[in-house]
C-alpha cells in the first residue's frame, strides 16, 4: 500500500515539477462483462495522463469495478503508455501497462466483512478523438489479473478535457506548459462537512466532520494537519488526527488546485474492542487522499476532498467532504 501511494504521489509531483506536456484527465463509464463466476456490472473510472513525449506517456486512474456478487473493488493505477497520434494529432491509440493496488470488499458466512488489499497487473488499450481545442473523446479497454482473486476486463467511454496554455490538438505539438512554476500554496484554514462509508457490503454512513490547516513548502508541495471526526456509522465511532505531505497543481491562473496526499491518520475507535485494561488504545492507518479547490475571491476558496482510511481491521472506510477555507500569505 505505502509503497505504490507514494508512487502515485511522486509521479504527480513530478508531472507538475517539470514543465511536461499535455495534461489530460477524463470520466470514463461502462461495463465489466461477466466472469465465469460473476455477473456482469457497471464500472466507472477517473484517469490522469500526461504525455512525456510524442510517442511516450504516464497515468494515474482511479477506477470502480462496481458491485459484484462477492467482490466490491476499486482502487489506483499507476501505468506507462505507447502513443501512436494519427490524423494529424486528432486521434491517437495506446497501450498501456502498469500496476494496480485495490480495495476489495468481500463478504464472509458470519454476516460481516473481509478488506482485501493487494496488487495486480494492468493491461489497458485507448484510442482518443479530440473533438475541439480542449474536449476530446475516449474508449478504454482494462484487463486487470490479481493473483489468487478474480480477472475482470472493464470497457469504458467517456469525456476528457485537456489542460494547457495552447490549445489541442496543434500537429507536431503537445502543448505547451509555464517555463516556471513558482506558485507555493498560502497558508490556508478550511472547515469541512459530509459523509463516511464504511467499506462492507451494508456501506454504513454518517455525518463527517474535518478542520485542515494547509501550508505550501515548495513550488507543488503541500503541508497539511488536520483532525477528522468520521461519525457514528454503527460499526465503527472513529476521529483522530492526520498529517499529510501533497503534490499539487493549479490551473487557470491558479484559480484551480487539484492535488494527492499521503500520510498517517492516528486515530481512536470506540466501537473496536478495547484492550486488557478497558481502554481504547490509539492505532494508526495510512490516508490517502485527493482534493480539488476553486478560489473564489484573493482570500476565500471551496475545497473539495476524499480521504480513503486503510484499516488493519476489516474497517476501511471513504471520507467524502466540501469546505470552505480562508487563505493568508505565507510570512517567510
Amino acid at each position: 500500500m505505502k509503497h505504490t501511494l507514494r508512487s502515485v504521489c511522486l509521479f504527480l509531483l513530478l508531472g507538475t515539477s517539470l514543465a511536461l506536456h499535455a495534461q489530460e484527465l477524463s470520466f470514463l463509464g461502462g461495463v465489466l462483462p461477466n466472469t465465469p463466476n460473476e455477473r456482469s456490472s457497471y464500472t466507472w473510472q477517473v484517469d490522469y495522463r500526461q504525455d512525456l513525449y510524442r510517442n511516450f506517456a504516464a497515468s494515474i486512474s482511479y477506477i470502480n469495478e462496481g458491485h459484484l456478487r462477492a467482490h466490491h473493488r476499486d482502487g489506483t493505477a499507476f501505468q506507462v503508455w505507447a502513443r501512436l497520434p494519427l490524423f494529424k494529432d486528432r486521434v491517437a491509440l495506446s497501450a498501456g501497462v502498469g500496476g494496480y493496488y485495490y480495495f476489495d470488499t468481500q463478504p464472509l458466512a458470519n454476516g460481516d466483512t473481509l478488506n482485501v488489499h493487494g496488487t495486480a497487473p494492468i493491461y489497458s488499450a485507448s484510442a482518443t478523438a479530440y473533438l475541439s481545442n480542449r474536449w476530446f473523446g475516449r474508449i478504454l479497454y482494462n484487463r486487470i489479473s490479481p493473483s489468487g482473486q478474480i480477472k475482470v476486463s472493464t470497457v469504458t467511454a467517456g469525456l476528457g478535457f485537456w489542460f494547457g496554455q495552447d490549445k489541442k490538438p496543434t500537429a507536431g505539438k503537445l502543448g505547451d506548459a509555464p517555463e516556471e512554476y513558482s506558485y507555493v500554496t498560502e497558508n490556508e484554514l478550511t472547515v469541512f462537512g459530509g459523509q463516511s462509508v464504511v467499506n462492507t457490503f451494508l456501506s454504513q454512513k454518517a455525518l463527517a466532520y474535518a478542520g485542515e490547516y494547509r501550508r505550501g513548502l515548495l513550488p507543488h508541495l503541500d503541508w497539511t494537519a488536520s483532525a477528522i471526526y468520521e461519525g457514528d456509522p454503527t460499526i465503527i465511532r472513529r476521529s483522530g488526527v492526520a498529517t499529510q505531505l501533497w503534490a499539487v497543481n493549479t490551473f487557470f491562473n491558479e484559480r484551480i488546485s487539484v492535488g494527492a496526499g499521503i500520510g498517517p491518520y492516528i486515530y481512536l475507535d470506540h466501537k473496536h474492542p478495547p484492550d486488557a485494561n478497558h481502554h481504547y488504545p490509539a492505532s494508526v492507518a495510512p490516508l490517502a487522499s485527493l482534493t480539488f479547490s476553486v478560489k473564489l475571491t484573493d482570500h476565500w476558496i471551496m475545497r473539495l476532498l476524499f480521504d480513503r482510511v486503510t484499516s488493519n481491521y476489516n474497517r476501511d472506510s471513504d471520507i467524502f467532504l466540501a469546505g470552505l477555507g480562508y487563505r493568508w500569505p505565507n510570512r517567510g
